[in-house]
């Protein structure tokens, strides 16, 4: 009988080391998969950030009617502030800075384009608590345009484009 005893002690040790190793590889494609997780999370958040800094700028020069130039024809584009890129007939879009501004190795660019028709009549009535006689208006069509790109920096990329429509005083002619 103290033979078979003897016997049995390796068989124990070679099955806790198998189960040992069963339950590594488990905590192990747990742990794999839980990063997985994590970057998904991490970029669904860097992404979500990038929309919330372009769509604030986009609210920020969509609210000024000092970012939007009736005179020029169509396609006539203005620029954020400073910026001489190719394209641009005029820089003078502007935002509050900390609103604009952007982490180091990071581009964030807005401009305003003029979209056509050049000029038209209210495609809308007013409320009568605003009517002011829709035949002495005409509305110019614009765009807002909003971009950041933080791609190399691992901070997301978006881009926004909000149309505009500004009254302006009707030219009888």
């Amino acid at each position: 009988m103290g033979n078979s005893l003897i016997k049995q002690e390796g068989a124990v040790l070679v099955l806790a080391l198998v189960l040992m190793l069963l339950t590594g590889l488990v905590a192990s494609t747990v742990m794999r998969t839980s990063v997985v997780e994590v970057k998904m999370v991490s970029n669904s958040q860097l992404k979500e950030e990038a929309f919330q800094r372009v769509d604030s700028v986009v609210t920020a020069v969509a609210s000024s009617k000092n970012n939007f130039i009736v005179a020029g024809d169509v396609g006539y584009r203005n620029c954020a502030s400073g910026v001489s890129a190719g394209g641009c007939n005029v820089s003078s879009v502007s935002v509050p800075s900390q609103i604009s501004t952007v982490p180091t190795d990071t581009e964030l660019n807005f401009y305003v384009d003029r979209k056509g028709p050049l000029v038209t009549s209210l495609p809308f009535r007013e409320s009568d608590s605003v009517a002011s006689g829709a035949n002495n208006f005409d509305v110019a069509l614009f765009e807002v345009v909003a971009e950041f790109d933080g791609r190399d920096e691992r901070l997301g990329m978006y881009e926004v484009w909000q149309g505009v429509a500004v009254k302006v005083a009707a030219s009888h002619q």
